[in-house]
């Protein structure tokens, strides 16, 4: 039986994993929104210039395979070690043999708070390929 403390640790260790997946499951409905707008605005194929955001438009424009149903990802609030973040997440991409595109654009899922504003704020088109990301997560 759990004392009460144990009870209470469990208890906030639940609220945050809720509010992860809600944090994951914003990310993958806007992910979902701009692939269906990328489909439906496509002029014969195409590519759709994306908003003005750091990743380059070869990696915003990358398909993203059919029936995708991203893992679930802890989020990072640029707090902590940025590198412990993305070892973290380099275990699950190695497990989904997720391509270095889609790693762009999910790692990107994962900021909050000032590592969201750490990216919204990168110059547009800034990063080119996944390492390059982790290069200026890690800076």
């Amino acid at each position: 039986m759990a004392t009460q403390q144990e009870a209470e640790t469990m208890k906030a260790q639940i609220a945050q994993l809720i509010e992860q997946n809600e944090a994951l499951q914003a990310s993958v409905e806007t992910i979902q929104q701009q692939q269906l707008q990328e489909k439906a605005g496509s002029h014969h194929g195409d590519p759709v210039e994306p908003e003005p955001q750091p990743l380059s438009t070869e990696i915003w424009n990358a398909p993203v395979p059919d029936n995708f149903k991203p893992p679930h990802l802890s989020t990072f609030d640029g707090r902590g070690d940025p590198m412990e973040h993305v070892t973290t997440f380099n275990n699950c991409m190695a497990v989904i043999g997720a391509a270095d595109s889609l790693k762009c654009k999910l790692l990107a899922g994962t900021f909050t708070d000032a590592a969201l504003r750490w990216y919204i704020n990168l110059p547009r088109f800034s990063i080119v390929s996944y390492q390059d990301m982790i290069q200026k997560l890690s800076q």
